[in-house]
């Protein structure tokens, strides 16, 4: 294979890892491990954000694999429709990072065997079915979010003297579940001709775009509500910080709700894309947070500070393309997407 063509595979490979996503479930299996309250070895804590990363790298490969005839449709431009990324390449990559996930969950223990399975099916069953079924799909897809948390609360352990971390942990686990199903159906909304054409009942195409809207906020205000429930509960040393940083989150997620409100009776590509951009940035804020529950604000921060940046530069760099296809001469990133796209029947 001559540079050239290595250069362009692994630019395939890296466009489907989605860096701009990456950094997020590690610090959700981070916090679980950290709020339990076991021992805080490095090879647990390295474990506990290992596996839940490995596991979402293969469900990027094998997501792109099972949508690579929709997206042949609708985004010709990604990795496997343009050839640059076989399918079948793409397909055993999913089951090393699967194969990966499950010898870190085996060491681990039943525990997190048993998380580790669930989060696999779950994955599949997501890619495979349940994405072109309306609400299903959503929360299906932000399931994983929550069984991240508990897998790295089970590499841990919950110390004896910590079982105040209980309640915190069931709090946090409802908090990603809404906010990973929140975050995935304002992705839908971004996609909703492709879905369309490709007939895929998700939740804006079957109830239409102010429908699905209604029920982002919903599950946002479920978030919000769990996350600071999470803080309420917690140690009062941990408790000030955790909750400053939600307030934040709280911000930020008005700023990208926000213009899905306004424009809900013709959802343009852009504003969709944008508000998700946002959201991909304040999640990792919100699972920096819950690390600092465990791990103090410290550590909280200075894994938020560089992840949040890696997050945003990524995004510059990689999202556009990604979603809308090459830069062209003349054209904006509103005109490259495509005209709002009115409430479904």
């Amino acid at each position: 294979m001559s540079t050239a063509a290595a250069v362009r595979a692994l630019r395939a490979h890296v466009e489907t890892w989605r860096p701009y996503t990456l950094w997020y479930v590690g610090l959700v299996g981070l916090a679980g491990a950290a709020v339990a309250g076991g021992p805080h070895h490095p090879w647990v804590l390295l474990s506990a954000w290992a596996a839940p990363t490995a596991g979402w790298l293969g469900g990027h490969y094998l997501g792109d694999y099972f949508d690579r005839h929709l997206d042949a449709g609708s985004k010709p431009h990604r990795p496997i429709p343009s050839r640059r990324l076989g399918a079948g390449t793409a397909l055993w990559c999913g089951w090393a990072c699967f194969t990966l996930l499950g010898v870190l969950a085996v060491l681990g223990g039943w525990g997190t065997t048993a998380a580790a399975l669930l989060a696999g099916c779950g994955i599949v069953a997501y890619s495979r079915w349940f994405k072109a079924r309306g609400i299903a799909g959503n929360l299906v897809r932000g399931a994983l979010g929550a069984v991240a948390l508990v897998y790295g609360a089970l590499a841990a352990g919950l110390a004896p003297d910590r079982a105040s971390a209980t309640p915190v942990l069931l709090a946090l686990v409802v908090a990603f579940w809404s906010h990973d199903a929140m975050s995935n159906l304002v992705g839908a909304l971004r996609d909703i001709d492709g879905d369309r054409a490709g007939g895929y009942r998700t939740l804006p195409v079957g109830r239409g775009v102010p429908f699905a809207v209604r029920t982002v906020l919903a599950l946002y205000a479920v978030a919000i509500a769990a996350a600071v429930a999470a803080g309420l509960l917690a140690g009062r040393d941990a408790r000030t910080a955790y909750l400053i940083t939600v307030l934040v989150v709280l911000l930020t997620g008005v700023v990208a709700l926000a213009p899905l409100v306004r424009r809900r009776g013709g959802m343009p590509v852009v504003v969709a894309l944008r508000a998700h951009s946002v959201l991909v940035v304040e999640r990792v804020a919100l699972a920096s947070a819950a690390v600092g529950l465990g791990l103090g604000v410290a550590v909280q921060l200075a894994l938020a500070l560089p992840m949040v940046a890696l997050t945003w530069v990524a995004q510059r760099a990689m999202r556009a393309r990604h979603e809308l296809g090459p830069p062209v001469a003349g054209l904006t990133l509103a005109t490259r997407s495509r005209v709002p796209v009115e409430d479904a029947p």
